[in-house]
């Protein structure tokens, strides 16, 4: 990948968690999507990567083609990235809506491979589940044939 290109890609996996929300808020510099990225790249096939790389271009270029503003994705307010990003998923084309979706799989990624990020969502801690009481009424339900 190009320098331009890595920037075009931390600038977009970046914008996939929206600063100030109430939900699972990152610090700057905590992630390293460009790390999970990579590995993406390398450990998939071919064509998997080759898609990375033209989802990358797509959402890079979008402004131009989506809003028709003369921009590069980079250069976009924060909010107007996640906005931007929001409305790509939800695109009439397909081959939009499942590129963008697969930069926002290998965002995830990143996420959830830094450990101070799973710490703070409570992903590792293990789900006790209450058991039921002994006596109970036990119900049988039929087997259909």
């Amino acid at each position: 990948m190009t320098r331009w290109e890595q920037a075009w890609a931390e600038a977009v996996l970046n914008a996939f968690v929206v600063e100030g929300g109430s939900g699972l808020t990152v610090k700057q510099g905590e992630v390293d999507y460009m790390s999970a990225l990579t590995r993406m790249r390398e450990r998939g096939t071919a064509l998997a990567a080759f898609g990375l790389r033209v989802a990358i271009w797509m959402v890079a270029t979008a402004p131009l083609w989506f809003f028709g503003r003369f921009v590069m994705f980079g250069t976009l307010a924060r909010s107007e990235r996640t906005e931007l990003l929001s409305r790509l998923l939800t695109h009439h084309s397909f081959a939009v809506r499942e590129l963008t979706l697969l930069l926002k799989l290998t965002a995830a990624m990143a996420l959830f491979g830094t450990a101070s990020v799973r710490a703070r969502s409570h992903y590792d801690t293990p789900i006790v589940v209450a058991a039921a009481p002994e006596h109970a009424p036990v119900r049988l339900l039929k087997v259909l044939p």
